[in-house]
């Protein structure tokens, strides 16, 4: 029986190597630390990057989760855990508390401190290249911490370089726009079901025309013209 899974106390330099790789090679794993800590930073998002050989019982995915939870609990951040004989890797961060929306928005917005998926998609793109060139382990686990907190830093200065409050007024714009558009729609449908309504339900009425006698006949003569409004049967 698996017993509760009990989380470590948080790494000081942001690293916990239970697979302990980087005992032979300690300045890769300073060099690892020194992004993280720049993130930090800069950013103020902390970013941990837990290592182990194999996991039991909880996944790679479960183990980032739980950790996450357990050092971050809803402060923002991300954890990346690495199964190092798979090359397994997950990661998970703080959901966005979106307080400050309007409650009947009701849109996914992605927050100043989340990574939205369309990023996490570049991102992951960037740093394909150099996973598939790692020679090693060690070289692979580098180029990932590095490289997703790097991307993570870019995302994040981007955002930093639009003006405050652009981004949400362009999301409720689009909000405002949508729900306009669709009004306009719905107007139109009623609208025209309700002209539909009004051709089926017209009747057309001539008045009765009162013919005199003419010369004492009963009839008159001359020629008659006559229209029909519906559809002629055939042969007549």
């Amino acid at each position: 029986m698996t017993g509760r899974f009990v989380a470590p106390p948080l790494p000081a330099d942001g690293i916990l190597d239970e697979a302990r790789m980087f005992v032979r090679n300690p300045e890769q794993q300073k060099k690892i630390a020194t992004v993280l800590a720049a993130l930090e930073e800069k950013h103020g998002y902390p970013f941990y990057f837990v290592l182990y050989d194999s996991l039991f019982g909880l996944s790679v995915g479960e183990r980032a989760h739980a950790l996450r939870e357990a050092w971050l609990g809803d402060s923002p951040g991300l954890v990346l855990v690495l199964e190092t004989d798979s090359r397994i890797f997950r990661f998970s961060q703080t959901p966005y508390q979106q307080d400050e929306v309007p409650a009947d928005l009701k849109l996914p917005l992605t927050g100043p401190k989340e990574i939205g998926p369309t990023d996490l998609a570049e991102i992951g793109t960037a740093i394909e290249g150099s996973l598939s060139r790692s020679a090693s382990t060690e070289e692979y686990a580098e180029n990932l911490a590095i490289g997703l907190a790097t991307g993570i830093s870019k995302v994040f200065d981007a955002r930093a370089a639009v003006p405050e409050g652009s981004t949400k007024s362009r999301v409720i714009l689009l909000a405002v726009g949508f729900g306009a558009a669709v009004g306009l729609v719905a107007l139109l449908v009623v609208a025209g079901l309700k002209r539909a309504e009004a051709r089926s339900l017209e009747r057309f009425v001539f008045p009765k025309a009162t013919v005199g006698i003419r010369l004492g006949a009963p009839f008159g003569g001359g020629k008659v013209s006559s229209r029909s409004f519906g559809n002629r049967e055939e042969g007549r």
